[in-house]
């Protein structure tokens, strides 16, 4: 699709959820115009249907429902500020547009009014002294339509750069607030959705998924002993490591304190073992150094269990598979990995 076409398919979507927050009678806030964009542009079923059954029990949709709509099915919690910046500009945008629109409506009305009464002087029999100036008329009538919706038109393009550059901004604030601050990984919240997805698409495509359940060894021993400097050091040497042995495909996050996850799609159980390898090689191959008094703190190392997806599988009970792998590498000595071909022994609170 080129850029006029995207424009015109934006631009008309735009104007179709416009007219929902109208007819349902729904505050025009910048929530509620992201929410009936995504309904109109078709992105989440779910979000349809939830919204239908709204419409069929109250027959409009008030602020407080809209809320719990784009919290539910839209939301990735921004941080205030930057929905207060973006929500702001996203009201001025909207209220311009709509004025826009009202402009159009008015001067098409006035331009219909003017060919109505050329109309009725026509069929009235006008003198034929009158027809120049009825034809004068209606000229100016339509040089006066026509620049004004030439400067509609231009108005609507700014429009659309504007809220174009809004839309990226949002997009770069969600993936921001998907990620944790320290490491740059995935948080947990976002990650549980993707692993969702994941057994999904792993299920309907018959093809291998795999997860990696990683947690570094002696972790609060290390912290204690080098502080939480240190420690945040660590966390982000660990998270270097992951990224750069996984692919864009993949999916790292860290999953609270001193524990990682990856999610590997098409990957089967035998190469997700020797990604996990890599990783753990990788880390535990130098020794860290405390850069504000150059101390030495040696090699830290990580215990990683791996699972593959079968059928039937949860998130629990696929998490649950790969944890229980790397308690077994705690419990045999660390700095391993281990799959779900191994024994399981029961887990314990091995660090």
């Amino acid at each position: 699709m080129d850029e006029r076409s995207q424009y015109k398919t934006a631009l008309g979507l735009a104007k179709r959820a416009l007219d929902y927050i109208a007819r349902y009678q729904t505050p025009p806030t910048p929530h509620a115009y992201e929410l009936f964009y995504t309904v109109c542009a078709g992105l989440n079923p779910d979000l349809n249907k939830a919204l239908a059954d709204i419409i069929a029990e109250k027959r409009k949709l008030s602020a407080a429902d809209a809320e719990r709509l784009h919290k539910g099915f839209i939301s990735t919690e921004l941080p205030s500020e930057t929905m207060e910046t973006v929500g702001a500009q996203m009201n001025g945008q909207m209220s311009e547009l709509l004025s826009l629109l009202g402009s159009a409506a008015a001067n098409t009305s006035n331009y219909q009014a003017s060919l109505e009464n050329a109309e009725q002087k026509l069929s009235g029999g006008a003198a034929s002294q009158n027809v120049e100036a009825l034809v004068g008329t209606l000229l100016t009538a339509t040089k006066t339509m026509a620049q004004a919706n030439t400067e509609i038109a231009e108005n609507l393009e700014t429009s659309r750069a504007q809220v174009e550059q809004l839309e990226d901004c949002l997009k770069v604030a969600r993936e921001e607030s998907a990620r944790d601050a320290l490491t740059g990984l995935i948080i947990r919240r976002h990650f549980d959705r993707l692993l969702d997805e994941a057994i999904l698409n792993g299920a309907n495509s018959g093809k291998p998924t795999s997860l990696l359940v990683a947690d570094i060894d002696h972790f609060k021993e290390f912290n204690d002993k080098y502080g939480h400097i240190a420690g945040d050091s660590a966390l982000r040497y660990v998270a270097s490591c992951i990224k750069s042995n996984i692919k864009n495909k993949d999916t790292a996050a860290r999953y609270g304190g001193e524990e990682f996850v990856v999610i590997l799609p098409d990957t089967s159980l035998e190469h997700a073992f020797g990604v996990a390898e890599r990783i753990r090689h990788l880390i535990n191959s130098r020794e860290l150094v405390k850069k504000a008094t150059n101390e030495n703190m040696g090699r830290i190392s990580v215990s990683i269990g791996v699972a593959e997806l079968v059928a039937g599988d949860t998130a629990e009970s696929f998490l649950n598979r790969a944890d229980m792998c790397m308690y077994a590498a705690k419990n045999s000595g660390r700095n391993q990995v281990m799959d779900t071909t191994e024994p399981e022994p029961a887990a314990n609170s091995a660090a």
